[in-house]
């Protein structure tokens, strides 16, 4: 979700492009995360946004081709070649005609392209900030990420919108684009394991209120960047006695969990409610397939993991603080870890004696890196640096079908994946 990442611009509402006594600012257009730099302010004409060939296609990944003989300018990436003809009605997407609501252009020496046309060529969500002027590109890469499709993107910005007082957005507010043919699909990005925002097939047996044992975890989105990243993950720990740990255990898995030293509370349930020692109350029930929920949020148990599991390959991980393109003070990071079967492993851009706080920015200097060896033991995954330091954190793999896969698992209170281009 985010995710949701996202670490995404949520943009809302209809630009009006209407005449005020002020010269309006220039539009400012982001893809994803970043802000793309125009030499050339973006113009809207008959309620098109045209905006420079160039650096969009670039910033979309996308390698430029200039052709001056035909006037036609090209964008190509894996499996998708886009063509613009100066003042042509119809664009070419891989081979086939579809046509525009403004042709391509040339204004004062610069190629003028329509901005909603290529954005949703390429598959990205296109949306509009009306109170500050700004145009967002999600990407199919980053809602991947986020385990989000564009229509639950979409939702969840009309859901902010809403709760901010903005007007819903909208799909199409620059200009109408017909949809390519059926028989000529979007080219999609490579899938992402998607963050699990609803449970397998319920269990074999419906949970037990009155016998909770072990522990418990669920997704839920953190929209607004605020909370934990873009994505939350509630986990619950019951015990013997009535007692319950709420949140990651700072030592690891749950049996590493000491409540003399790591802030059990004890509990009861009653008419719906889990009421804690500390006062604190949560909604709890269980699900129509037989899942434990707690505060609208279906909970999965926890797996235990074989001792001596190892891990190949390079994860990621997306998140964000506030919604990037919206507030100034927001941020967005991306973080590596590579794991090797003979029991080592490198982290890029992560302090991971902070997992569960991020460290890294879009605007950081540079690059921070770790080494060491790994091992895994329960649901602890234990990391000992080169200076002979060791870390605890909670694992586990976010396989349901109990085939440890390993492309999708949760280090702390985050989730990391294997990208499916590896």
């Amino acid at each position: 979700m985010l995710v949701i990442t996202l670490l995404f611009a949520a943009l809302f509402g209809l630009f009006n492009p209407s005449v005020s006594a002020e010269a309006p600012k220039p539009l400012k257009v982001f893809v994803d995360t970043n802000q793309i730099p125009f030499e050339v302010d973006p113009l809207i004409i008959n309620g098109t946004t045209l905006v420079q060939f160039r650096p969009l296609f670039q910033a979309m990944g996308m390698e430029v081709k200039w052709e001056e003989a035909s006037r036609t300018v090209t964008g190509t990436k894996a499996d998708l070649m886009i063509s613009l003809r100066i003042e042509d009605p119809q664009a070419v997407v891989n081979g086939r005609q579809v046509p525009l609501s403004e042709p391509a252009r040339i204004v004062n020496g610069s190629t003028m392209v329509p901005l909603r046309f290529i954005g949703e060529a390429t598959g990205a969500l296109v949306n509009w900030d009306a109170v500050n002027g700004e145009i967002t590109l999600i990407t199919p890469a980053l809602l991947q990420s986020l385990g989000m499709s564009r229509e639950e993107m979409q939702k969840k910005i009309d859901e902010y919108a809403a709760k901010q007082g903005h007007p819903p957005s909208v799909s199409s507010g620059d200009g109408t684009v017909p949809a390519p043919p059926a028989a000529e699909p979007k080219p999609e990005a490579p899938a992402a394991p998607a963050a699990p925002q609803t449970p397998p097939p319920g269990p074999s047996k419906p949970v037990d209120l009155a016998a909770l044992q072990g522990m418990y975890y669920g997704f839920r989105d953190d929209f607004g960047g605020y909370e934990c990243g873009g994505a939350c993950w509630d986990i619950y720990t019951f015990l013997p006695d009535q007692r319950v740990l709420v949140g990651v255990p700072p030592q690891g898995g749950p049996e590493t969990i000491d409540c003399t030293r790591d802030g059990c509370t004890t509990y009861t349930i009653t008419d719906g409610k889990l009421t804690l020692a500390t006062g604190d109350s949560y909604e709890i029930g269980v699900t129509s397939d037989g899942y434990l929920e707690i505060q609208d949020v279906a909970l999965i148990p926890v797996a235990a993991v074989a001792d001596g599991l190892k891990l190949e390959g390079t994860y990621k991980h997306i998140g964000y603080q506030g919604l990037v393109g919206i507030h100034a003070f927001s941020s967005s990071w991306t973080e590596y870890l590579t794991f090797k079967s003979d029991g080592t492993f490198e982290s890029t851009d992560l302090s991971l004696s902070s997992l569960d706080v991020h460290v890294s920015t879009t605007n950081a200097a540079g690059s921070k890196s770790d080494s060491g060896t790994y091992q895994i033991s329960g649901n602890t995954l234990i990391l000992t640096y080169q200076d002979g330091s060791v870390l605890r954190r909670l694992f586990f793999d976010h396989d349901f079908d109990d085939n440890q896969s390993l492309k999708d698992i949760q280090i702390g209170s985050r989730r990391f994946y294997i990208p499916d281009e590896q």
